[in-house]
Order: structure tokens, then sequence, then C-alpha cells
């Protein structure tokens, strides 16, 4: 018998043309296929960037890879650095909890972002080093030993006429990779040449202030570069998108989760179809409601040909004011990247991350 939620969530499904595979649990959860223990990326652009770019790390035991399309280095935003100015905190900040600040001061919201160069690069390797203990590592649901990243490959990209995240806002990410990554020179490719404003660009993309497309393919660049292997992209096929129930994964109803999530399949990742070595997946979490905008089917045209699952686990729902006043990024539909939900906002245990992982688990059965 389906559950009240999912009735209503297939309805909503049915009434998009997407069809639920008779495989798939009655609860309507996320499928479980047959993915390769080392073809796992995370991708995305802006807050879901800098998500990206903070799940690979806290989950690098299970995740290879990552395209990160402006995002901010790990665990920066509540991080105060020595070149820092702090304002007052008030019920207003975006920026809650501050590691590092005095008693009623805060950062400044986006100083990793709108000031790159107050950042110590070299600190940021400290905190997912040490913090859940070292040799071994003392705490569960943390961050995963760094260990895991060393053989990983990284695509980051930012345009030159971004003004959301100025000059060397990214660069601080390649820094930080740059430390935890064995060879980065043949590991890490950083485009930051190009005139795009900030966006993940796909080839319809215009360069700044032109109209005209600039045939910049950031899907195909992307996945190329983390899948060496790939090559072209197919064709995208509406009837392998699949919605799935999150309330499964939802320790919490009030920290923005959204009721339902979205998978595409290649016919050649079904149930029963993928080779033995498993599929390849990318994770492309961001706040949704739907599936086939924006670039994601830039994205699973590549998957299609390529054997790409590409799995879009989604926020943007319910937030509880009550108990996350200053959550005002998370009521917007963004991710936590701001430690507005919890303090420990990277860790395995804060409510995305966790939530997100729980899907991940899902879908891989690791």
């Amino acid at each position: 018998r389906f559950s009240k939620p999912f009735l209503l969530l297939s309805l909503a499904v049915s009434a998009r043309g997407l069809s639920i595979p008779a495989q798939w649990a009655a609860d309507g959860g996320a499928p479980r296929l047959n993915i390769s223990r080392k073809g796992v990326v995370t991708a995305g652009c802006s807050h879901a960037g800098d998500f990206a770019h903070q799940f690979h790390i806290t989950y690098s035991s299970m995740v290879s890879g990552a395209c990160v399309f402006a995002g901010q280095p790990y665990r920066c935003a509540t991080t105060r650095f020595p070149g820092d100015q702090l304002v007052a905190k008030t019920h207003e900040t975006s920026v809650p909890n501050c590691d590092g600040c005095p008693e009623n001061e805060t950062l400044i919201y986006d100083h990793c972002k709108n000031h790159p160069q107050w950042v110590d690069v070299g600190k940021l390797p400290d905190f997912p080093r040490r913090a859940c203990g070292q040799n071994p590592i003392k705490y569960t649901e943390c961050i995963d030993d760094v260990k895991h990243l060393f053989d990983d490959r990284v695509y980051l990209f930012r345009g030159t006429h971004d003004r959301c995240y100025l000059n060397g806002a990214v660069a601080n990410v390649q820094a930080l990779y740059g430390q935890m990554l064995t060879s980065p020179a043949d590991q890490m490719k950083f485009v930051n040449n190009l005139p795009f404003p900030h966006t993940l660009p796909t080839n319809s993309t215009p360069f700044f202030n032109h109209s005209e497309p600039a045939w910049f393919d950031g899907p195909g660049e992307c996945l190329r570069w983390v899948y060496p292997d790939i090559k072209y992209a197919g064709t995208y096929k509406e009837e392998n998108v699949y919605a799935f129930n999150q309330s499964l994964y939802m320790d919490d109803p009030g920290v923005g989760v959204n009721e339902k999530g979205f998978i595409y399949i290649p016919d050649m990742c079904k149930p029963g179809k993928a080779a033995a070595e498993g599929c390849k997946m990318l994770m492309l979490t961001n706040g949704c409601h739907d599936f086939g905008g924006g670039d994601d089917k830039d994205f699973s045209r590549y998957g299609e040909a390529n054997g790409i699952v590409i799995l879009k686990a989604c926020v943007g729902g319910y937030v509880d004011k009550d108990r996350f006043p200053q959550a005002h990024e998370v009521q917007r539909g963004l991710l936590d990247v701001y430690g507005q939900l919890d303090t420990n906002y990277v860790f395995q245990s804060a409510p995305h991350m966790k939530f997100v992982g729980k899907v991940l688990r899902a879908v891989t059965g690791w």
C-alpha cells in the first residue's frame, strides 16, 4: 500500500509524464543501481558549487571528484582569518556561527567570495585534516579521512566577469585542493580566462555583454576532465527521468529538504543492464522542484551516451523559521553552505550533508 506522501508524489510525477519503475519500492524511494565505486563525482554552480566542493571532501571515501563552477573553499564561510573585519551579530545576520569570533560578533557575509585576499589559504586544509581526530578518525558522522582525496580529479571554473565570486575566490579553492591532491598539475584543471558572468555555461550561453552563444560546453568540459574516458554527448530521453520520495531520507522536516528528488538513468544503467564494473554517477544537488531545466539536459546527454547516472537531490522545501530564524539563504531554497542550520555544517551529521549522504547510500548500497 502506498503512503499518502508517495501518492501525492506519484500524481505529480504522472502529471509530468514521468513514470515510476515497477521494480522500485512501494514507498517511492530512490532506486538501487550498480554504481562504480570510483565513479561518483559532484558538480554545481554558486551555492551548489560550494556544496559540491564541500560534499566531495566530507564524503571523499564515496566521492572521487568534483566540478566546481564558482565556489568558495571548504568551511570558509564561517572561518575567521587574521585579516577579517567583524560585524555585530544580530538576528538579521546570515553568518550566525563563526569559528574564532568574539561573542556577539561575526563575519561579514560572503567574506570568502567578496574579499578572497583575507583568506589564509595555508590554513584551509587544517580543519578537514584534524577536526575529526587523526590516526585514526575518532568521531562518527564527521569528515572522511583526507587520504581518499589523494588521487581524485577536480575541475574548477570562474568567468572573468563573475561579480558574485570575485577574482581570487575560486583560486583559493584551487589552493586548497593543491595541498590535498597528490599531483595537482595532473589532477586539477582551472578555467579562469573566459569572459562569462556568474554562470555554469552551456553551448547556448553568451559571453558577458553579448547575445550570441559562445559555444562553450561547460558540462562536457567538466565531465571529460573528471572522467577522461568519455567522449561525446548522446540524446536526452525524457522517459529516463524519474522522481523519488525524499522524505525517506529526511531526519528533520524543517530544514528545507524538498519532498521529491530526481534521477536520470541512462538505458545502459537501468537495473539489470549495467556492466559488471557499474555505471558512473554525477551528483547535481541544488534547490530544485523539477528536472530538465538549466544544465540538467546537457549533463544528461553525456550521461546517456557514457553510462553516467545523474542524481539530483533537492532542497527548497519547508524551513522551520522558529528554530532557524537566521537561515535566510536556506529559506530562499539554497543549500546550507553558511552554517545557518548547524555549526558543523560540513560534517556528515549536518542536516543537508546527512540528507544527501543518505540518498547517495540508497542509490549505491554502500
